[in-house]
């Protein structure tokens, strides 16, 4: 399997919103997407935001002392400029984020320091999110464990998921709680791509895994939906 340096995970509450989960690193710098008509919550884990520099009257913001997180929302008709803050915790990391304002939906975005990534345990592993944080370390790293099994698909036509951005399932990876579906993406537009979320709603997914969210005219990339097995 191919593994990814950097992996941008969204994992679905039982509710309807959503938590993207974003590798970081200290001195690093990270692209996030943040609705432009909603409050964006970031927060870091295991850790709580200190300071935020680089904000300019494109960008509000709202600092919750209490709980170490912050809100943040850009000003009506920003969604064609990239916005640039840096953001300190009080454990001294020190990180660059490339704000894209959209008109989708907030979600909630946690950052993961990279000590912290996918290549620890970072939660108990019989509780619902700790399998799919395993599941997905598992897809990251190509690295199966038992008694997770990769079902090979047919090779079928793409599927249009939005007018420029075609979908062709590729494999599954099983396990008894959860279907990987593997598919491979392709922008056949003329303009760049955001990934998000909700361009795979059809799907219903517990969780998407990205490894990249900006598509390129032509380009392709991989994206992992995991699913819920049938009566499970």
């Amino acid at each position: 399997m191919r593994k990814f340096p950097l992996l941008a995970a969204t994992i679905f509450t039982s509710s309807v919103s959503a938590v993207q989960i974003l590798p970081i690193k200290d001195h690093g710098s990270s692209e996030i997407m943040v609705s432009s008509t909603e409050h964006t919550r970031i927060s870091v884990e295991n850790d709580r935001i200190a300071q935020l520099f680089g904000i300019d009257g494109r960008l509000s913001f709202e600092l919750d002392e209490m709980n170490g997180q912050v809100f943040i929302t850009p000003t009506p008709g920003t969604e064609d400029h990239s916005l640039l803050i840096t953001l300190t915790t009080e454990k001294g990391l020190t990180h660059d984020l490339r704000v894209q304002p959209t008109k989708r939906p907030a979600e909630a975005i946690l950052l993961r320091p990279k000590t912290q990534g996918l290549q620890e345990r970072t939660s108990p592993l019989d509780t619902y999110q700790g399998l799919i944080l395993e599941f997905i370390k598992s897809y990251a790293t190509g690295v199966l464990k038992e008694p997770y099994k990769v079902v090979a698909l047919q090779k079928s036509p793409s599927e249009k998921i939005e007018p420029e951005l075609t979908l062709q399932p590729i494999r599954e990876t099983h396990s008894p709680q959860f279907v990987g579906r593997v598919c491979q993406l392709k922008n056949v537009g003329d303009t760049t791509l955001l990934l998000s979320p909700h361009q795979f709603a059809k799907f219903k997914p517990l969780a998407i895994a990205f490894s990249t969210r900006v598509l390129k005219p032509l380009a392709q990339t991989e994206v992992l939906l995991i699913l819920a097995r049938s009566g499970s």
